[in-house]
């Protein structure tokens, strides 16, 4: 089990692909926990699970000696990151170690809801996420410099209408995830990819056919949700003709990996001094859409269908409340200025917890103890992997078929049992 191995993606399933960033994860581990910092040269990942224990202690110590806490979500990052090299060691998930440090997430959040009711931006959201406004503005922005050139078959023109084109399917129509960095261009339907489809009626069609296990085939017309993406992707497809959308800057027969088009999309949004991501743009659309009328419960359900997401993702997860200091109104602003941490109640809530978990914490770790040993190890296992279904958009892209069997989980109106 190699560092190397994992930040290549050698260790990539179909149900995990998300190696590179828990190879981030294991950086931060060796770059600021002070056990682990000789371990900053070391390729064998075998100490992770030798000093798990020391691990977390050291991660909780970390964030308590910041002067702003961490967001649930930043220190439940931080257990993914374990649990992955766990399951990689162990080629399983149905063993003691793993099952408590999931279990360890569930109660953090069973107990700790207060975050995610207040709908604020978390640590980990606020350093990718921008209003946006800021996304339109870069979209007018690369098309106003593309119009412009005189001469598009150079390399340089190229390279900006690539940009544009990734900025405006993630901002132009309703934003999908990484499918799109895998978008191809065809001239007749076809179901065996995801593809931009050019009609001979002269309507341009999105068509998602590799299916997740919640979200099916998908078909939206583009021409009619945005006359102006339509335009370009013709553009595009007529002045470089080729298979893919997303090709190498350099070479359009070149493909580019998603994780490539991830880094170029951050590096497009450079200016903002944030990392803006997919997950992150996808937040500020729907918080976008939500802020001057409230979105509808129809509403929402047709942007989850076009989304291929839940109502329920976009509402617990996607929806924020921000300080109205970040309520851009002036949809041309392209640059956006960092805004001091506002306090609020859920910083002074944190504060507080602080202080009662200094002053008790002996007593709160021999009962969590004590309830941890008390309860059915199975239904605790159960209740983790319901509670990620219920709650996370894509967990069960990550589930298997038999595990569902085995703990006799069913969907009910909706909602997984």
């Amino acid at each position: 089990m190699l560092y190397s191995k994992l930040e290549n993606g050698d260790y990539k399933t179909e149900n995990s692909r998300s190696d590179d960033k828990i190879a981030k994860g294991i950086r931060f581990f060796y770059n600021n926990l002070p056990s682990f910092k000789k371990y900053s040269d070391e390729d064998d990942l075998t100490y992770i699970i030798k000093n798990h224990r020391l691990l977390v202690i050291e991660i909780l110590e970390y964030y308590a000696s910041k002067p702003k806490q961490p967001s649930l979500r930043t220190i439940e990052g931080r257990l993914v990151d374990i649990l992955r090299i766990f399951r990689i060691a162990y080629e399983t998930k149905n063993y003691e170690l793993y099952i408590k440090y999931s279990t360890a997430m569930v109660d953090l959040y069973n107990d700790n809801q207060l975050e995610e009711d207040e709908q604020e931006l978390n640590e980990r959201e606020e350093k990718a996420y921008v209003p946006f406004q800021v996304i339109l503005g870069k979209q007018k922005q690369l098309q106003e410099d593309f119009d412009k050139l005189t001469d598009k078959t150079t390399s340089g023109a190229y390279k900006l209408n690539q940009d544009l084109l990734l900025v405006s399917l993630y901002s132009l129509i309703p934003i999908n995830r990484d499918e799109i960095k895998t978008l191809k261009f065809t001239t007749t339907r076809k179901d065996d990819d995801d593809y931009i489809y050019f009609k001979k009626d002269g309507d341009v069609i999105l068509l998602l056919n590799v299916e997740k296990k919640k979200h099916g085939e998908y078909e939206l017309n583009i021409t009619e949700e945005s006359a102006t993406l339509s335009k370009i992707l013709k553009e595009s497809y007529k002045l470089y003709k080729r298979e893919n959308v997303f090709t190498a800057y350099n070479n359009k027969d070149t493909t580019i990996s998603i994780q490539g088009l991830s880094k170029r999309l951050h590096n497009i949004f450079s200016f903002t001094g944030k990392n803006v991501g997919t997950n992150s743009i996808r937040s500020s659309y729907l918080t976008y859409l939500n802020e001057d009328k409230q979105l509808t419960v129809k509403e929402k359900d047709k942007l989850a269908e076009k989304m291929r997401t839940s109502r329920r993702y976009i509402d617990t997860a996607y929806i924020k409340l921000l300080p109205k200091a970040n309520q851009l109104k002036d949809k041309e602003v392209v640059v956006v200025k960092e805004e001091k941490p506002s306090t609020n109640r859920y910083a002074k809530q944190l504060e507080a917890n602080k202080r009662y978990y200094e002053k008790n914490k002996q007593e709160i770790k021999e009962r969590v103890m004590k309830n941890y040993i008390a309860k059915d190890k199975t239904e605790l296992a159960r209740k983790k992997i319901l509670y990620y279904l219920n709650n996370s958009d894509d967990y069960i892209d990550r589930v298997k078929k038999t595990t569902l069997e085995k703990y006799d989980i069913k969907v009910v109106d909706g909602r997984y049992v």
